[in-house]
C-alpha cells in the first residue's frame, strides 16, 4: 500500500514539473494520462506478490496460553509438560507427499537445538482421513482405540483440522507458536527460539 501512494506522488510531482515546463496543455495532459496509466498498472505487482508460495505455512494466531490437558491428554505430552521440557508437537499424516519435506525441516532445527526441546509426533492417518483440501475428519472406525482418542482429543484441543500442523510450547507449558501446513526451518528456528528462551 505504502509503495503504490510513493509511486503516485512521485509519478504526480513529475506530471506537475513537466506541466509547470513544458509548452502546453495538450503535452501537460499527456503526462497526466501517462502518469494515470502508469499509476495504475502498478498495483498488479502487489497482487502477484501477496499470492506468492503455497506451500509455506501461514503462522497461526497464538494465544499465549497453557497447553490444553486434561485426562485424554497423551502421556508423552503430559510427561514433558511437568518436566517443564519445551516441545515440538507434530500432527502429520504419512500418506501426504510434503511429510517427508516436513520432517526434514523438524530434524534440521532439532539437530541445532538438541536437548532444548523435544519432538512429539503423532501420524493421523492411522485415525483419520485427510480430506483432498487438507483438512481432517476422524475415522470412526477407530473410535474405540484408547492412542487413537488420545491424539484425536488432543487434535481436537488444539482445533487441528490440517496436517501438518505444529504446536511449540515453552518451558512454562505455554503455546508460543503454531503452524499449519509446511514451514520451512528457519520459521521453524524463530518458533524454536521462543519456546526455549
Amino acid at each position: 500500500m505504502r509503495s503504490r501512494i510513493v509511486v503516485a506522488i512521485v509519478f504526480l510531482a513529475l506530471a506537475v514539473m513537466l506541466a509547470g515546463c513544458g509548452g502546453g496543455t495538450e503535452e501537460a495532459t499527456t503526462t497526466e494520462d501517462t502518469a494515470q496509466t502508469q499509476s495504475t498498472a502498478v498495483p498488479a505487482a502487489p497482487t502477484e506478490a501477496a499470492a506468492a508460495p503455497v506451500d509455506k505455512s501461514p503462522t497461526e494466531t497464538v494465544v499465549y496460553e497453557p497447553f490444553p490437558r486434561n485426562a485424554q491428554t497423551p502421556a508423552a505430552i503430559t510427561e514433558r509438560l511437568d518436566a517443564k521440557q519445551p516441545m515440538i508437537v507434530f500432527f502429520y499424516d504419512s500418506t501426504q507427499k510434503d511429510t517427508n519435506d516436513q520432517r526434514d525441516a523438524i530434524n534440521a532445527v532439532l539437530n541445532e537445538y538438541r536437548g532444548a526441546i523435544d519432538l512429539v509426533s503423532f501420524d493421523v492417518s492411522t485415525y483419520v482421513k485427510t480430506l483432498p483440501d487438507g483438512s481432517v475428519t476422524i475415522d470412526p472406525a477407530f473410535a474405540s482405540d484408547p492412542a487413537a482418542q488420545q491424539a484425536a482429543a488432543c487434535a481436537s484441543d488444539l482445533e487441528v483440522t490440517y496436517t501438518p500442523y505444529i504446536v511449540l510450547t515453552d518451558a512454562d507449558g505455554y503455546t508460543v507458536a503454531r503452524y499449519r501446513g509446511i514451514v520451512d526451518a528457519k520459521d521453524l528456528e524463530l518458533g524454536v527460539l521462543r519456546a526455549t528462551s
